[in-house]
């Protein structure tokens, strides 16, 4: 009886510890991100974030599209995107549109929208989310061409955006 009291008392004893690793063996590691996670500290790549999921609103991960955006001298290539055009105009989307309910950081998205389907544009929005970072009125300038075409403008903050893409 006396061993069964020091077993239970040990075990008790030992309990909190146990408990105290089991909360902390999650993964931690940046690249551990995906929809539903808040612990990461940057977004996991375009095909982590299914359809439907919360927070996903839409994806352009598996299209031809690719973009090469330049944001304050630093780039930042992305690829799977999708161009559109008609004689309504032309659309550039890349990444994952996202929520406000999606956990943890905002995965990268560019999307451009031109009143023209090819040539010259002024003023184009471009939408922004690049490193978990949002960027808000971005006017663009630029050229659309058969095959793809280019942009250049200013952030809200006056930072230089840059990009050139293929279709």
């Amino acid at each position: 009886m006396r061993n069964s009291i020091v077993l239970i008392a040990l075990v008790l004893a030992a309990a909190p510890a146990l408990d105290g690793c089991r909360r902390h063996s999650r993964a931690i590691s940046a690249e551990s991100h995906a929809p539903g996670t808040t612990m990461a500290k940057i977004a996991a790549p375009c095909a982590a974030y299914p359809p439907g999921a919360a927070g996903v609103v839409r994806t352009y991960c598996s299209g031809r599209a690719t973009v090469t955006l330049t944001l304050a001298g630093v780039p930042h290539p992305l690829g799977g995107g999708l161009c559109a055009g008609g004689p309504g105009g032309f659309s550039l989307n890349l990444g994952v549109v996202s929520g406000p309910d999606l956990a943890g950081p905002k995965p990268d998205y560019v999307g451009l929208s031109v009143p023209t389907a090819s040539g010259p544009f002024t003023g184009a929005p471009l939408t922004l989310v690049i490193d978990g970072k949002s960027y808000r009125g971005v006017r663009v300038d630029g050229q659309l061409g058969p095959g793809g075409g280019s942009f250049q403008g200013l952030t809200a903050k006056h930072k230089p955006v840059s990009g050139q893409f293929i279709c």
